[in-house]
């Protein structure tokens, strides 16, 4: 009984399962690991991983149904189905239930990418590739292919589309239709676009036995692939259907306010017509932006040395998102640093290894030389494609993560996007600024101060633009990072300010010209201001966001010979520069023949805002510049 066994776990250590467990869980580990690391340094947000952790949170804990605020401004209902419907989070409810954090949903990404190797290999095993070095190579090209890998530190639930369209194709190939429907069905409940895929999966399963299904035709007879092609069509514009009547339901603008397709229209029904019948206004919106779309299908095949194209049956499949992706004027739709290439990458794989059959036909030494070219190409487009996580340890996340300390579990929130996630398990929660909520966090270094947030919410404010009430009071003020308590009447609790230093090449919009003096036994750069110049604008120090609080201004400059009446005058300028906020002047007695004297100023701002500090000099003789200095003293 013993040596049976023994056969027994020789056998399954030795098995192509046991490997490609082996390779997966060693990809789960190291991509949920750095998307872990990407979490806590906040370079995830609420697009897309906080709106998910929140909806299966109020789900779990509220029973409010899939309940989101991120796009509350532009989905009433505030519930995910207002936005799509993907019923499929359902069987992701009970997963999140045991560990109720956004990191649950970055693990789960890479699991479900790699459940994806179970139908690969089996389909490879049934194209008679059954090389075991080869069949661990081609499970590494798909876990670490491109357009699945980027988009590292993010959750959305397109991630389960490769393995469940795997399995349906695995079945659909091997005739099992009631099996394939199963994973079919599945997929629908991902996403709505699912169903125009289903659709043209209809014409694929056709195809596969397109003569024999003519001679059924010509014959007056249906056989059992074309039925099942019947089936799939029938489902898909059924479910569409659906998806079009739940979606309004919960959000009766949603369908109407597309703006993904410019001129093709506004809505499915809208753009399909066009699409059919004004080809002229298909092709311009196809040919804009025509370099970066094509980049983008050089690559989604490229990875895979264009076997693709050596039998693009299965291709059929991808062409509805392919078609909606490149007549898009969305970058987003037609880049592979998102989650859209889900749609097609498994139809891609499917096709590679129908073209990789092919070659071997013809030459069953191919192999090697197609793992060298396939090599190539990986790491080529390994280093030109962006990483898609990003580490960041400092001062600021510190600050970031002892403001979130402050804040009580169930308290109402606005948080720039990149902390969204960390603080999603509450009903109110937002990326942008909502009045009468009773914290609101800021990090005026954030990349999302400045920009217009993704649509429904680009209605919204820019944080830039936001100014905070009288009502809230400032309990930390850190680094750029501001968190404000409504109602608090107190003194800052948490202070450290910033401080910016600026030498001759780091202003702007200077007159005059850097030079090289000798200072002791050192060479420095300084800016010179000349008699000749007769523009009274010296320089002016970058526009810069400034937290609120008091600043400290100290500047060096020397000039070539005694100056009467005003020798440099100062102008703190906001909006950019538009409006001046403090001015200051100094007389030639505060400057010293050809000695460095530090000149020294203080303002105070009470809110955030872009600053820039303009410099006017006397051209009465040479002045120079040495640098410039803007230090943050107190937080209010």
């Amino acid at each position: 009984m013993e040596r049976i066994r023994e056969i027994d776990l020789k056998l399954l250590l030795h098995s192509d399962y046991f490997l490609l467990f082996i390779v997966a869980l060693v990809y789960i580990v190291i991509i949920s690991g750095l998307a872990t690391m990407s979490h806590n340094s906040f370079y995830t947000n609420a697009w897309d991983l906080g709106i998910y952790a929140q909806a299966l949170y109020s789900t779990l804990n509220h029973g409010k149904l899939l309940y989101y605020t991120v796009e509350a401004i532009g989905n009433p209902s505030r519930s995910l189905f207002g936005i799509h419907f993907a019923p499929f989070l359902f069987f992701l409810v009970p997963v999140y239930a045991i560990y109720q954090n956004p990191i649950t949903l970055l693990v789960l990404r890479p699991t479900a990418i790699s459940m994806g190797l179970i139908p690969l290999y089996l389909i490879l095993r049934d194209s008679g590739i059954t090389r075991k070095w080869f069949i661990t190579y081609f499970a590494a090209i798909y876990l670490i292919y491109p357009p699945m890998l980027v988009p590292i530190s993010n959750f959305d639930i397109l991630s389960f589309l490769p393995v469940l369209f795997l399995f349906a194709l695995y079945y659909l190939r091997r005739r099992k239709y009631a099996r394939a429907y199963v994973f079919i069905l599945l997929a629908l409940m991902v996403n709505e676009f699912v169903s125009l895929i289903v659709a043209a999966m209809a014409i694929y399963v056709f195809l596969m036995d397109w003569r024999e299904n003519l001679e059924r035709l010509k014959r007056k007879r249906i056989g059992l692939s074309m039925f099942f092609s019947f089936i799939l069509l029938l489902t898909g514009i059924l479910w569409f259907t659906l998806a079009s009547i739940v979606i309004t339901y919960f959000n009766p603008a949603a369908l109407t306010t597309k703006w993904e397709w410019g001129d093709l229209g506004s809505g499915p029904k809208e753009i399909i017509f066009n699409v059919l019948t004004n080809p002229i206004r298909a092709l311009n919106a196809l040919f804009n932006d025509g370099q970066r779309k094509f980049l983008y299908i050089v690559a989604l095949l490229g990875p895979l040395s264009f076997l693709s194209l050596l039998e693009p049956l299965a291709l059929i499949m991808a062409l509805p998102w392919l078609a909606a992706s490149l007549l898009s004027v969305n970058p987003l739709y037609y880049s592979i640093e998102t989650q859209y290439p889900a749609f097609v990458s498994p139809f891609i794989f499917l096709s590679a290894v129908d073209g990789l059959k092919r070659l071997m036909r013809h030459n069953s030494e191919i192999m090697r030389h197609l793992i060298i070219a396939m090599t190539v190409i990986l790491l080529v487009s390994t280093l030109l494609i962006p990483p898609g996580i990003y580490f960041r340890f400092n001062e600021t996340n510190d600050a970031i993560w002892l403001a979130l300390r402050e804040i009580p579990p169930n308290a109402s929130i606005s948080v720039m996007p990149d902390v969204y996630p960390h603080v999603c398990n509450r009903l109110e929660v937002y990326p942008y600024f909502v009045e009468g909520v009773n914290y609101v966090l800021i990090n005026v270094y954030s990349w999302w101060y400045n920009v217009t947030l993704p649509r429904p919410a680009h209605i919204a404010k820019r944080w830039c633009d936001v100014k905070v009430g009288d009502d809230y009071g400032i309990i930390l003020n850190m680094r750029g990072v501001i968190l404000y308590e409504r109602g608090y009447n107190g003194s800052v609790r948490y202070f450290s300010g910033v401080r910016f230093n600026y030498g001759a090449r780091d202003v702007a919009g200077f007159s005059g010209k850097i030079i090289q003096v000798e200072n002791g036994s050192m060479i420095m750069e300084v800016l010179v201001h000349e008699m000749e110049d007769q523009s009274p604008l010296f320089f002016k120090t970058p526009l810069k966001y400034l937290p609120p609080g008091r600043y400290n201004i100290t500047a060096l400059f020397k000039a070539a010979s005694l100056i009467s009446g005003e020798a440099i005058r100062f102008e703190v300028k906001t909006k950019p520069g538009e409006i001046k906020l403090f001015v200051i002047g100094f007389s030639g007695a505060d400057l010293s023949a050809n000695v460095w004297k530090s000149l020294s100023f203080s303002f105070t701002i009470r809110d955030p805002m872009p600053i820039e500090i303009a410099t006017y000099v006397s051209n009465s003789t040479n002045i120079y510049f040495k640098s410039l200095s803007i230090t943050q003293v107190s937080g209010a």
